[in-house]
C-alpha cells in the first residue's frame, strides 16, 4: 500500500511539472530531441510519413559503419551502376524500367567515375559533406554487395531500431513515392548515428581534401551544412549533421547542437525555404538551450514520515530521511522516476537514529539513480509477551551454546571422582 502512494504522489507532480516547449515553426513536421536521453521536447506532425529527401543518407551512413565501420581504409572500385544517371523527367515517367536508385541528372554528386578506386573513408566525406548520391550507391554496393540487397537489410534494420514507420527505396533519398520516413524516426537513426566517432567527426568538417585517384586530380570537398560554417546562418553550437532538398520532399534537416548542459537534435521535414529551414532549426535550439531546470522535493526529511508495523510491536514503527530528495530536471521533460522503499530486518529494541530502510529512485529504464536512508525517528520497544519470549530464546541459544561445554565439564569431574575413588581403594 505504501508503494502504490509513493508511485501516486511522483507521478502527479511529474504531469503538473511536464510543460512543452512554445515555438512558432513553419515547417511541415518538427521534432526536438535530447539526443542523450531520447526526450521529445517539442514536436509537430512528428509521426507523418514525408519524404526525407538527402537526409536518408544518415541513415546509409549509419548502417554502413555498423557493418564495415572498422574497414574505412578499403578501396572500392566504383562500377556503372552505381553512376549511372538519367533525366528526372525520364526518372518520373519511367520509373519502372529504372531502379528507385538511379541517379538523376543535376542531382547532388561527389562526382565519381566509372571504375574510380576510392577509399571507404572518402566516400563517407563525399557522401556527407557534398551529399553525393553517387557515394551512396558506391557505399551501399560496397557494404552489401548490391543495391537492392543493401536495401533490404537497411530497411531491417531501421525497423530493429524501432523505426515503423519508415520505408526506403534508396540509399541517397532521390524521390521515390514509397520513400518516406518521420520526423521522429529521423530523430531515432540521427540519435544513433551520433554514438559513431567517425560520424561525428564527418558531419561536422567544412571541408575535405579527396585525393587523386586513377580517375581524377586531388579535389576539395564542401561541406553543404549552413549551421557548421561562416555565414548567414552559421550557429556556434552546431555539430553536424545533414540537409536535404528534393521537389516532393522540400527543403529538409537533421541537425544536432551542443552546449555544456544538453545535447539536442533537430529534425525538420517539409520546409518551403532554405531560409525558413535553418531559422525553424535555430529557434529550437535556442528553445532547448536556454530552458531552465526545475528543482522538486520529493520526499521532504521535515514532513515525510514513513511507516511500517511489526506484530511484536503495539505501536507502528517510524522512519524519516535525514535529507531532503529532490530531483532536477527541464520542464520539457518529463521525469518518470519510480521510488521503492525496503524495510531492513527490524530488531527490538528499535533505538532512535537507528537506519531501519532504504529509498530508492529508479528511472525508465529500472536503473538506480540514487538511494536514501531511513532512520527511527523514536525508540519502539516490543509488547511483554515478546520482550519475555526473546528473553526465553535467548536463554535457550546461549543454554545451546554452552551445553558443550558443560558436558566437557561434566567429563572431566566425572574421570576426577573416578581416580580418586579408585585411589581409595587402593
Amino acid at each position: 500500500m505504501m508503494r502504490f502512494v509513493f508511485l501516486f504522489i511522483l507521478m502527479v507532480i511529474s504531469r503538473l511539472a511536464n510543460t512543452a516547449l512554445q515555438v512558432d515553426i513553419s515547417a511541415k513536421a518538427a521534432v526536438l530531441m535530447n539526443a542523450e536521453t531520447g526526450a521529445v521536447l517539442y514536436e509537430k506532425n512528428a509521426y507523418l510519413p514525408l519524404y526525407p529527401a538527402s537526409i536518408t543518407k544518415i541513415i546509409t551512413a549509419l548502417y554502413a559503419l555498423e557493418k564495415r565501420g572498422n574497414q574505412l581504409d578499403q578501396i572500392i572500385k566504383v562500377s556503372k551502376d552505381a553512376v549511372s544517371s538519367v533525366s528526372p523527367q525520364m526518372r518520373r515517367d519511367k520509373l519502372g524500367s529504372h531502379p528507385p536508385y538511379r541517379l538523376e541528372f543535376g542531382g547532388s554528386l561527389m562526382g565519381l567515375k566509372v571504375a574510380e578506386r576510392v577509399s571507404a573513408e572518402d566516400l563517407f566525406y563525399g557522401l556527407m559533406l557534398s551529399s553525393g548520391n553517387d557515394a551512396a550507391n558506391a557505399l551501399a554496393e560496397w557494404v552489401s554487395g548490391s543495391i537492392p540487397q543493401f536495401m533490404q537489410e537497411l530497411n531491417k534494420y531501421v525497423k530493429s531500431l524501432g523505426c515503423k514507420q519508415t520505408v526506403l527505396t534508396t540509399p541517397h533519398g532521390l524521390s521515390h513515392a514509397d520513400h518516406k520516413t518521420t520526423a521522429y524516426d529521423m530523430c531515432l537513426l540521427t540519435k544513433k548515428a551520433l554514438e559513431q566517432p567517425f560520424f561525428c567527426k564527418v558531419v561536422k568538417t567544412i571541408n575535405y581534401l579527396k585525393p587523386a585517384s586513377n580517375k581524377q586530380p586531388q579535389v576539395e570537398l564542401l561541406q553543404h551544412n549552413s549551421l557548421i560554417k561562416p555565414g548567414k546562418f552559421f550557429y556556434p553550437k552546431a555539430i553536424g549533421v545533414k540537409t536535404g532538398y528534393t521537389a516532393s520532399s522540400g527543403y529538409t534537416i537533421a541537425a544536432a547542437a551542443a552546449d555544456q548542459n544538453r545535447k539536442m537534435i533537430v529534425v525538420l521535414m517539409g520546409c518551403d525555404k532554405l531560409e525558413q529551414r535553418y531559422r525553424d532549426t535555430i529557434a529550437l535550439f535556442e528553445a532547448g538551450f536556454n530552458e531552465p531546470k526545475i528543482k522538486r522535493t520529493l520526499f521532504s526529511k521535515n514532513f515525510d514520515v514513513f511507516s511500517t508495523t511489526q506484530k511484536k510491536s503495539k505501536h507502528p514503527i517510524k522512519a524519516a530521511l535525514n535529507e531532503d530528495v529532490v530531483i532536477s530536471y527541464y520542464a520539457s521533460e518529463e521525469p518518470l522516476i519510480k521510488p521503492e522503499l525496503e524495510w531492513g530486518h527490524i530488531v527490538f529494541p528499535i533505538q532512535l537514529g537507528q537506519k531501519l530502510a532504504m529509498l530508492s529512485l529508479y528511472d525508465q529504464n529500472n536503473q538506480v539513480l540514487d538511494t536514501y536512508p531511513l532512520y527511527a525517528i523514536e525508540k519502539v520497544n516490543s509488547t511483554f509477551y515478546y520482550q519475555v519470549l526473546d528473553k526465553c530464546l535467548d536463554w535457550s541459544m546461549n543454554l545451546k551454546q554452552a551445553l558443550p561445554l558443560l558436558m566437557l565439564g561434566l567429563g572431566i569431574a566425572v574421570l576426577f571422582f573416578s581416580f580418586v575413588w579408585v585411589r581409595r581403594r587402593s
